[in-house]
This record gives C-alpha cells, structure tokens and sequence, in this order.
C-alpha cells in the first residue's frame, strides 16, 4: 500500500512539474536575427577573420538568456562564414541586443563566392542568408533562427 501511494505522489509531482515548466513557453516565439556588420580583423596565418555583428531581437514577454550559439553566413549560396561562441547575451522581455562575434572564412566557400562574384559580377548588393543556433540557459534548449537579406557593398561606412 505504502508503494502504491509513493509511485503515485511521484506520479502526480512529474505531472506538476511538467505543467509548470510549460506554463509560459505556450506563446514562445523565435527570436529575430539580423546581421548588421562585418568588419575585417587581423588575418590568422592563412585563414580570414571577421568581426560579425548580429542584433538579437526577443518578441517576448520573458528575458531571453543566451549562453551559446552556432551560425553560418552564406553569400550567393556559398558558405563563407561560420563560427562558434560561448559568450553569455541576455535580452530583456520585448527587447533587443547586439552580439559581436568572431569568425572565420571558410576557404572552399570563400573560392567559390570569388569564382561565382568573378563570372556574375553584382551591381551593389550580394544576397546572404544567416542560420544560428541560439542555446538557452535552463530547460528551454536551442532555437534555431534563419535570416535571408542582402549586403550593399556600396554604403558608405
């Protein structure tokens, strides 16, 4: 009998907790991205750097916090950039951040995109599309976040 009662209070405490957990996350939305600049870092043997400017925007009404992420910068369909950070951000409720990160030219991708810009020269902007994998603290796991826009290589600084 006295089994019977601990499986189920152990029973009914899982259901507790698993409601709470999801109470708030129902009207969860994905954050949005956008890149903002790249600015070019001093070169590492012989691999390009960059300094990547992403604004982080969080449509939500809890604090968004960041403890990691993961992210690609395709230009014309070629994979140029990509990289890794460990760097906290948090974004308060219905706000927005910008995170700087470094990154690094992938070879193949930035050969292609020279070869692609050399045989379709472009008139101004290159279009990129920017997928990152955005890790949060606690329970709430990764997000996932695509942006697809174009760079101007004529504006002026």
């Amino acid at each position: 009998m006295a089994v019977n009662r601990l499986v189920l209070s152990l029973l009914f405490t899982t259901l507790l907790l698993s409601g709470c957990a999801s109470v708030g996350m129902l009207d969860f939305d994905d954050p949005e991205i956008e890149l903002l600049a790249l600015e070019p870092l001093p070169s590492q043997g012989l691999e390009a750097r960059f300094l990547v400017k992403l604004r982080v925007v969080n449509p939500n009404s809890i604090p968004l916090e960041i403890n990691g992420m993961a992210y690609d910068v395709f230009i014309r369909d070629s994979k140029v950039l990509s990289g890794v950070s460990n760097e906290g951000l948090k974004i308060d409720a219905y706000s927005e951040s910008v995170a700087e990160l470094e990154v690094a030219a992938g070879m193949f991708g930035s050969l292609a995109l020279i070869r692609d810009l050399m045989s379709k020269p472009t008139d101004g902007g290159l279009p990129y599309k920017l997928n990152a994998k955005l890790s949060r603290s606690g329970l709430g796991g990764a997000i996932r976040v695509s942006r697809e826009g174009s760079i101007d290589l004529n504006a002026r600084p």
